[in-house]
């Protein structure tokens, strides 16, 4: 029994090569029609509006959202995520102003830590600077690539360097109706089209106290990179599901792919195991980061093969361009996978080199 209602999957169904295809209306429904279902609260204490679960339950959420659209499971998976940052910081004005807009889809949550996670592994330089004026501090500079960023009414988490002294950053929330901060058309992409992704220009924007999470983003961000991480394999467990169970109904016909499928059945299971049991202690993958790295580099090959095996399994007809069966679609969005920061090359040269 999956956690969505029939009516909401069956709408997702209807929109998804859509949603995957274009910049819709549909695709700035989502987050609202998601959020309709009680997805957000999850994993939120029942005090701060939320209905309660564990980090394991965000995910197998995301997991399911995926069997269906991928653009879907990752607009979530950054809702969710700055959701889970606004949680952790001391600062209350977040949880007053924005959590329960956040929670509605009223706001969409445009989690724009990945230059961040790359910066804290020494891979990547801070796109956003600080500036200093009369007293005054100011946030310049571009983020070139955040989803979820709607038209309007929606929240983006990022972390910002001080120019004259790099050792200091801050993890900021800045709102989009600040004053000289800007949004780009929707970036062209060949999948997750619909995920309202687009950049970000801060043209000296005043940077307000309460816009603050942190003003220690090294700690912060290794403090909150584990669920940073974690909840990205809701995308790929999802996807690989579905690639998998479509596999399984041809097995009867294609036997010879009986192996193969077991094989990658098992090492998703596997992956899994080990994903909820280092989530199951917030500070596990804190003080063992290497291992969460690994798991996101495994899960990336699982989805890769499974795909494959999708292909061999349904032959031919998958490849037609009015196919009904969602395959290209999915073949789209596991090329994503690979790329989504931070990617599978970026944690194989930490591996390397750490």
């Amino acid at each position: 029994m999956g956690f969505f209602s029939e009516e909401f999957l069956s709408w997702l169904d209807q929109h998804a090569d859509e949603i995957d295809k274009q910049s819709c209306q549909a695709g700035e429904r989502l987050i609202e029609k998601i959020a309709a279902e009680g997805a957000f609260r999850v994993g939120i204490p029942a005090s701060l509006g939320g209905s309660g679960g564990s980090d394991q339950d965000v995910i197998d959420i995301l997991a399911e959202l995926a069997q269906h659209s991928l653009t879907a499971s990752f607009i979530s998976w950054g809702q969710r995520t700055l959701i889970d940052n606004i949680l952790h910081t001391d600062n209350s004005y977040f949880k007053e102003t924005y959590l329960e807009k956040l929670l509605s889809g009223e706001y969409a949550g445009a989690t724009a830590l990945s230059n961040a996670v790359k910066y804290l592994s020494d891979l990547e330089e801070l796109n956003v600077r600080v500036l200093e004026e009369n007293g005054q501090l100011y946030l310049k500079g571009r983020l070139p690539w955040v989803t979820n960023a709607r038209r309007n009414r929606f929240l983006t988490i990022f972390v910002a360097g001080f120019t004259d002294d790099p050792s200091t950053s801050y993890v900021v929330a800045v709102p989009s109706d600040a004053e000289n901060f800007s949004r780009s058309e929707d970036l062209e992409f060949v999948s997750l089209q619909g995920g309202n992704t687009a950049a970000l220009t801060f043209n000296k924007v005043l940077l307000k106290e309460e816009w603050i999470l942190s003003k220690d983003a090294h700690q912060f961000l290794a403090q909150n990179r584990p669920v940073f991480l974690g909840y990205q394999f809701g995308l790929a467990f999802g996807l690989a599901e579905r690639s998998l169970s479509e596999v399984e109904k041809e097995l009867g016909k294609r036997s010879v792919l009986t192996d193969e499928w077991k094989h990658q059945v098992e090492q998703l299971d596997a992956i899994r195991r080990e994903l909820y049991r280092g989530l199951s202690d917030r500070s596990y993958f804190v003080a063992n980061p290497r291992e969460l790295f690994q798991l996101r580099i495994d899960i990336v090959d699982v989805v890769a093969q499974s795909l494959l095996l999708e292909l061999q399994a349904g032959g031919g007809r998958g490849y037609f361009s009015k196919s009904t069966s969602g395959f290209i679609r999915r073949w789209n969005e596991g090329a994503f996978l690979p790329i989504v920061s931070p990617s599978a090359v970026q944690l194989r040269h930490i591996l390397a080199t750490s």
